[in-house]
C-alpha cells in the first residue's frame, strides 16, 4: 500500500486572528460558581442583605400606609401624628439612605469572602498560565474578575436597593415619590456603583499580593477594616479627623451623606472624602494591574 498526500485539504489561512470577546464573561461565570459553590457560607453571608431589604422595604411601605391613613383621617389629630411619625422615623428618602448605608456593610463581608480567593487562587493553582496563553489578554482578564465580584455586590447591595427603591415607588400615593423625590433614585445607583467598583477593585488588588485565600482574607480584613478601626481610634484620642480619611468605610459614610444631601458631621469633609476614595480607587487599580501583568506569560 503506498502512502498519499491529498495536498488539496490544506488551504492557505488568509484571515485574522481574534480574541474572543465573550472570553471575559466566561471567566467571570467560572468565577461566581466557584463562589457560589458553598452554600453554607453564601447562605450566611446572602442572609444579612435579604434581611435588610425586607425589613427597609416593609419599613417604607408601613410609612406611606400609616402617613395616608392619618392624612385621611383629617384634622389636627391626623396632622399632629403624622407629624411625629416624620419626626421619630423620618422621611422615607432618610429611611432609603439608611437602609442602603446599612446593606453596604453587609456588601463589604461578602465581597471579601467571595473576592479574596479569585487571583490568589489563581497565582497558587497556576491557572493564570492556562488564561493567558489561551489567548486572553490582560485587560480581558482583570474584567472578567471584576465582573465576577462585582455581581456579588450587586446580589448584596444592588438587589436590596433595588427592592426598597421599588417598594417606596409603588407604595407612595399618587406616585409622589416618584414625582417628588425620584432623585433618590439615580443618587442610589451612583452610589451603589462607586461603591462595588472600588471596593472590587480594592479586594482584587490585595487578593492578587497572595497565593492563598487565607491570606487574603487576612490582609483584605487588616487593610479595610481594622485600619478603619485604628483610624477612627487614633483621630478621637489625637483630636485629629483627618486621620479619618485612612477608613474606607468612612469616606463611604461622607459620600452617602454629601450626595443624598444628609447633615454632615461637623468634622467632616466630603472633599476630602472624595479624594481620598479616588486615591483608594486609584492605588487599588495600579496595584492590580501591576501584579497581573506580573502574572502574565509573554511570548
Amino acid at each position: 500500500m503506498k502512502a498519499t498526500t491529498h495536498a488539496e485539504v490544506y488551504r492557505p489561512f488568509s484571515g485574522e486572528l481574534l480574541e474572543h470577546p465573550l472570553r471575559p464573561l466566561t471567566l467571570a461565570r467560572s468565577g461566581i460558581r466557584l463562589g457560589l459553590r458553598k452554600k453554607l457560607p453564601a447562605f450566611l453571608l446572602f442572609t444579612p442583605a435579604v434581611i435588610t431589604a425586607l425589613v427597609g422595604a416593609i419599613r417604607v411601605y408601613l410609612m406611606y400606609s400609616f402617613s395616608d391613613m392619618m392624612q385621611g383621617q383629617g384634622g389636627i389629630s391626623g396632622m399632629q401624628v403624622t407629624t411625629a411619625l416624620q419626626e421619630v422615623l423620618g422621611d422615607v428618602a432618610t429611611n432609603v439612605v439608611f437602609f442602603v448605608k446599612t446593606s453596604a456593610y453587609f456588601a463589604l463581608l461578602a465581597m471579601t469572602w467571595f473576592g479574596a480567593g479569585m487571583i490568589a487562587d489563581d497565582r497558587r493553582m497556576g491557572a493564570n498560565l492556562l488564561y493567558f496563553s489561551r489567548p486572553l489578554t490582560r485587560g480581558g482578564y482583570l474584567m472578567g474578575k471584576l465582573i465576577g465580584l462585582m455581581f456579588f455586590g450587586l446580589l448584596t447591595l444592588g438587589i436590596p436597593s433595588f427592592v426598597i427603591l421599588s417598594t417606596a415607588v409603588f407604595s407612595s400615593p399618587d406616585w409622589s415619590f416618584l414625582r417628588h423625590e425620584a432623585d433618590v433614585l439615580w443618587k442610589t445607583a451612583l452610589f451603589a456603583s462607586i461603591w462595588i467598583l472600588t471596593v472590587s477593585t480594592i479586594v482584587l488588588a490585595l487578593s492578587s499580593l497572595v497565593n492563598r485565600k487565607t491570606l487574603a482574607l487576612t490582609l483584605v480584613f487588616g487593610t479595610i477594616i481594622v485600619l478603619a478601626g485604628a483610624a477612627n481610634v487614633a483621630a478621637d484620642s489625637l483630636e485629629i479627623s483627618e486621620i479619618k480619611l485612612l477608613s474606607l468605610p468612612y469616606n463611604f459614610e461622607v459620600f452617602a451623606d454629601w450626595l443624598f444631601g444628609q447633615d454632615l458631621n461637623p468634622e467632616a469633609n466630603s472633599t476630602h472624602s472624595l479624594i481620598a476614595l479616588a486615591c483608594f480607587a486609584l492605588g487599588g487599580m495600579a496595584l492590580l494591574w501591576r501584579n497581573v501583568r506580573k502574572m502574565e506569560v509573554v511570548g
